[in-house]
């Protein structure tokens, strides 16, 4: 689920009535989240990592509310998928859990409680925006519910490298039916019962793409644990950073300088690295560099106590 620009969700689900879920979007769907607090919505990091308050909507019902920022673990990264390692969108991920800073709460919509440990074979429902089967679809007018169980069957199928149980939740319809999460659903929730009613237990972040598979093909569905991130939930800041302006390379004679340009919140720390094609780097570092011949781009890792992001120059110099 970490092409998160993908539109897509739910396959082989059925409608249900979730206020609490939220919808990221920006020209359309690209993630979902819970709001676990009046204040707060909780997401997947690769869903809002370095995206700006002012351009990601965050909507329950169709209504925007307005956000702040985020928060997520600066240990958060992209676990490589053994068929595609230079792939993103094939990736897994590790620590990928964020939560969203809302400016004013949500008065409302009740707010879905968290759960305590899931246990391997207990009922679980995982809810997104409505995909019919593999291959590219949009999304469903309404949330849809893919009814699943606990498993322990993801060690086996995704390898040690990828699955980790103390941060990772999986999650199966062993029926014939199928039912799972789709590359849109990044972010939304996987819950178990809790008191005779749902609690949130996961976030949803990566499957079967890591493997080469699309939704609906078999493979288990990977979220992030809510009970391995319980300081998370009430963090107030600082927030993960995002740019106003992409970054840039100008260039006068020999010299290449790195346009970081305006950064949010304030003390974001950065670090430049160099490129002559994109993933291979220059050794060295600095906001300006010597260059003989040929042209060269930068990229520019953010950082906060929040939460990290990187920003590749769009122009070589």
């Amino acid at each position: 689920m970490i092409a998160a620009a993908l539109v897509a969700s739910i396959f082989a689900g059925t409608p249900v009535q979730a206020p609490y879920v939220a919808t990221l979007t920006r020209a359309s769907v690209v993630c979902g989240g819970t709001l676990i607090a009046p204040d707060r919505v909780l997401t997947a990091a690769h869903c809002v990592q370095g995206a700006d308050p002012g351009k990601l909507s965050v909507r329950f019902g169709g209504r925007r509310h307005a956000w702040r920022g985020a928060i997520f673990p600066p240990g958060y990264r992209l676990l490589p998928s053994p068929v595609a390692p230079e792939d993103p969108g094939a990736s897994g991920s590790l620590d990928d859990i964020a939560v969203i800073l809302l400016r004013e709460p949500v008065r409302d919509i009740a707010p879905l409680p968290t759960a305590s440990a899931p246990v391997a074979g207990e009922p679980s429902l995982t809810i997104g925006r409505g995909r019919t089967g593999p291959g590219p679809s949009g999304p469903s007018a309404v949330a849809l519910g893919a009814s699943q169980v606990v498993s322990d069957g993801c060690g086996a199928a995704y390898g040690a490298e990828l699955f980790h149980p103390d941060r990772h939740l999986c999650t199966l319809d062993p029926t014939t039916t199928a039912a799972q999460a789709c590359a849109g659903d990044s972010g939304g929730p996987v819950m178990v019962q809790r008191g005779g009613a749902w609690a949130l237990a996961g976030v949803v972040t990566w499957g079967g793409e890591t493997q080469g598979r699309d939704c609906g093909e078999g493979l288990p569905d990977v979220s992030e644990r809510v009970d391995a991130h319980t300081a998370l939930l009430g963090a107030t800041g600082p927030v993960a950073p995002w740019a106003e302006r992409r970054v840039r390379v100008r260039r006068s004679g020999a010299v290449r300088r790195c346009v970081i340009g305006r950064w949010h919140p304030a003390g974001v720390r950065f670090t430049v690295r160099w490129w002559r094609e994109r993933g291979v780097y220059l050794p060295g570092g600095g906001r300006t560099r010597r260059v003989t011949s040929g042209r060269v781009g930068c990229s520019v890792t953010a950082r906060t106590s929040g939460g990290w992001a990187t920003e590749d120059s769009y122009n070589r110099r």
